[in-house]
């Protein structure tokens, strides 16, 4: 892919001040931020400069495509970038998110993975957000010992989310979580655990 501008990505000073966006960003393209995203190593200033691009542009959507890209960095990064956003702006990602479901479903990256739920459990979830082989991902990725911690926790706030609006779904996720032994778990986890079984149990309409 050819980038169509040239252009200058600022980079921090070295006296420990905040870094200073590049103006010359303004006039850059998604094919531009994609070679960007392309390097194995991204510092907050690029992603920070890529999220301030993102923000001026208003084009959320070109970011989730870039969460398909060939390229294992391309789409790490990309998703990183776009954890930078507000959850206002993110709500924007909502008619994407069956996309984003199929995304965490389907990597084998790790780094992805997490980031692509993170993305999700900040997104407005409401009934008709169910998908059953979603759900019950997040059900087995939760308690199996051989996931990531942050996987575990994400998926299990996700399930709490999902759950909430199903009596019968909420009663039995509660009981799998108070059955736990959680001496097996990461802190992340655990944490997770403690919170959800403390949050009131109520079950939402919608």
């Amino acid at each position: 892919m050819l980038r169509r501008n040239s252009i200058h990505w600022s980079k921090p000073p070295h006296s420990g001040a905040s870094p200073q966006f590049s103006k010359i960003i303004e006039v850059a393209n998604i094919d531009d931020i994609r070679m960007r995203l392309a390097q194995p190593r991204v510092g907050i200033e690029m992603a920070l400069e890529a999220y301030t691009w993102l923000k001026r542009s208003g084009d959320f959507m070109a970011f989730v495509a870039l969460l398909h890209d060939d390229d294992a960095h391309v789409a790490r990064n990309a998703a990183w970038v776009l954890t930078k956003a507000s959850d206002r702006e993110l709500s924007q990602l909502l008619p994407a998110l069956d996309e984003l479901i199929d995304i965490a479903l389907s990597t084998s990256n790790d780094s992805l993975r997490r980031l692509t739920l993170n993305l999700i459990v900040r997104l407005p979830l409401t009934m008709e957000c169910l998908r059953t082989d979603f759900l019950d991902f997040c059900l087995d990725q939760m308690v199996r010992l051989s996931t990531p911690p942050g996987i575990q926790a994400l998926c299990m706030k996700i399930a709490h989310r999902l759950c909430s609006f199903y009596p019968e779904l909420y009663e039995e996720l509660m009981r799998t979580i108070a059955a736990l032994d959680l001496s097996f778990y990461q802190p992340a986890l655990k944490c997770t655990a403690k919170n959800i079984m403390q949050t009131p149990r109520r079950v939402k309409s919608d």
